[in-house]
């Protein structure tokens, strides 16, 4: 059996980490790396004594998961989401310009300069939905429903909170019949409709629930282009359905799965060390 390093920030009190801890107790050849604490540029050989390797974080610049991952695979190591060795920030902008061909998306539309925005208004319409390219859990997703609220909006967000304009995506809103979370491990291993009464945002996070939904082949096959398209093999994905069209608004390289286990009485963490050793095994 081969070994394995999973990089996190140990130091987290996330449910995921938490989780991680616990379940790697049961497992005598996974070890988790601190990213920021044992990871040291230029990279020392030691960092080579694992088969496989899996980022147990989003990939930013602050850890140069890239540059890593990278080394890794130039030394014959099995990277676990490949997406790493060729990207240096993923980003929801990323995913949409790599599956705007092969998945039916919202429409929208990134601008650079708030010169632009008459144009968004034209194209978009409202309602609309804006969202951050990096904020994740509904956490940064707001809906517009006429002109004044997008000035408004802008003023508060670009103006007095100093976002950048080009961290934002403009889109169509989609009034969903259903909320939908499909988590993949190499496979799919499950899809929990999330459903929130009080609000559009239907996120475990902000406040919704979630319940099991039967897998069908058309979600399946949405998941198999993920993980072709994007080089990931372990990744959630979220989609709307309205009208029996499936729309894909976010996909995560790392996710939350809370709430899959409470719903759905799973255990998520233990199908990513089992599937991490169904690769080490192969290696």
């Amino acid at each position: 059996m081969g070994r394995i390093a999973i990089f996190a920030k140990t130091n987290s009190h996330d449910y995921r980490i938490i989780k991680l801890k616990e379940e790697i107790k049961n497992y005598n050849n996974i070890d988790i790396i601190d990213i920021e604490k044992d990871n040291i540029f230029p990279y020392n050989e030691k960092i080579l004594n694992y088969d496989v390797y899996y980022f147990f974080l989003g990939s930013n610049f602050l850890s140069d998961i890239h540059f890593l991952a990278r080394y890794l695979k130039q030394n014959g190591k099995e990277v676990i989401n490949t997406i790493h060795i060729k990207e240096s920030v993923i980003s929801k902008t990323l995913f949409y310009s790599i599956l705007n061909k092969y998945v039916e998306i919202p429409e929208f539309i990134k601008i650079y300069s708030i010169d632009n925005i008459e144009y968004v208004i034209n194209k978009i319409g409202f309602p609309m939905i804006i969202k951050h390219q990096f904020i994740h859990r509904g956490e940064f997703t707001h809906k517009i429903d006429n002109e004044k609220e997008l000035y408004n909006f802008l003023e508060k967000y670009l103006l007095e909170k100093k976002i950048n304009i080009k961290h934002l995506i403009f889109q169509k809103y989609i009034p969903y019949e259903k909320d939908i979370r499909i988590i993949f491990v190499g496979k799919p291993i499950g899809a929990m409709e999330r459903i929130n009464r009080y609000s559009f945002k239907a996120n475990i996070s902000q406040g919704g629930y979630g319940r099991k939904y039967e897998l069908d082949e058309e979600i399946i096959d949405i998941g198999y282009k993920i993980m072709d398209k994007c080089d990931l093999q372990i990744f959630a994905f979220d989609l709307l359905l309205k009208d029996g069209q499936y729309y894909l608004i976010d996909l995560h390289h790392i996710f939350q799965y809370e709430g899959f286990d409470k719903y759905l009485n799973r255990n998520v963490t233990r199908e990513i060390l089992n599937y991490l050793n169904e690769i080490s095994n192969k290696s």
